[in-house]
């Protein structure tokens, strides 16, 4: 499995100090919401069972989206918020998955109609994408980088992990790619109720918020825009009933308790800007 090397990601200044300054100057950028398939998964992957909150839910098997995000901002261009999956899905559940445990630590059915991928996806679209932000490296965000650019920025969280185990599981989404950009999130400035948040455009448009615990990288993003003002939680939180009962992700995070808080971190600035969008990680309200 190749790794590229990494370097940190390097921020513009800014001005904006709180989150009322912030969404009074909504800037020229939008957000597309691309599906590149879906998943077939126990919903108790995507919830701590153990929380309290979490004792009503019904344990069930749900299918969920496979998406990335495809933000246009009218002066710096095209780019994604995660990569989502590529052709190889199509015709198989593992998709790009190599190794022999690749069926066990993806348990997971996966399914993509023809021409869902993001490659064609992007094509049909004519985007010159401009570059790639992830929120965390789990193979149903990254799976598509397989077949997208190599010579474009490409950001992650610092100290985000790849999802891989040796040769018995991995997959090649970064053969060709030089380096990885890492968002260093102790050096941004801290913005109640979200915690660490860096201003990646400088202009107060697309916000990286730093929401470790699912991964310990994890990255959520705020679009600022004109039309509508959206809050891409990522895998911090997956699904509605989660945000809604305050129950933080399941199976694969990283640190529960941790992921816990930036779930509660989300939901008392939700509660305090209504007028953001919520989109989590597979659900769109």
């Amino acid at each position: 499995m190749h790794k590229p090397k990494r370097e940190i990601f390097n921020l513009p200044e800014t001005s904006y100090k709180d989150w009322d300054e912030v969404l009074s100057n909504p800037q020229d950028i939008k957000n597309e919401i691309i599906t590149t398939g879906q998943l077939f998964i126990p919903n108790w992957f995507f919830l701590n069972m153990g929380h309290p909150n979490a004792k009503k839910l019904k344990k069930e098997k749900i299918r969920v989206p496979v998406y990335c995000h495809l933000i246009r901002h009218s002066i710096q261009g095209d780019y994604l918020v995660d990569a989502g999956l590529d052709r190889s899905f199509q015709n198989d559940t593992h998709g790009n998955i190599q190794g022999l445990l690749r069926k066990i630590l993806w348990p997971l059915d996966s399914f993509q109609e023809k021409g869902q991928d993001i490659e064609t996806q992007l094509s049909e679209k004519k985007v010159n994408l401009k570059g790639i932000f992830f929120t965390h490296l789990h193979i149903d965000h990254v799976a598509g980088m397989q077949h997208l650019p190599k010579d474009i920025p490409i950001v992650v969280g610092k100290s985000e992990p790849y999802h891989s185990l040796g040769p018995l599981f991995y997959q090649n989404h970064f053969s060709g790619v030089d380096t990885i950009l890492e968002i260093d999130f102790g050096k941004v400035q801290n913005i109640p109720p979200l915690g660490p948040c860096a201003d990646i455009f400088g202009d107060g448009s697309f916000w990286a918020i730093y929401t470790p615990g699912h991964r310990k990288g994890h990255v959520s993003f705020l679009i600022n825009g004109k039309e509508d003002s959206i809050l891409l939680t990522g895998d911090a939180c997956d699904i509605k009933i989660g945000f809604d009962n305050s129950v933080g992700p399941g199976f694969g995070s990283n640190d529960k308790s941790v992921a816990q808080r930036s779930l509660e971190n989300m939901i008392d600035f939700a509660n305090k800007y209504p007028q953001v969008r919520v989109i989590f990680g597979h659900e769109v309200p």
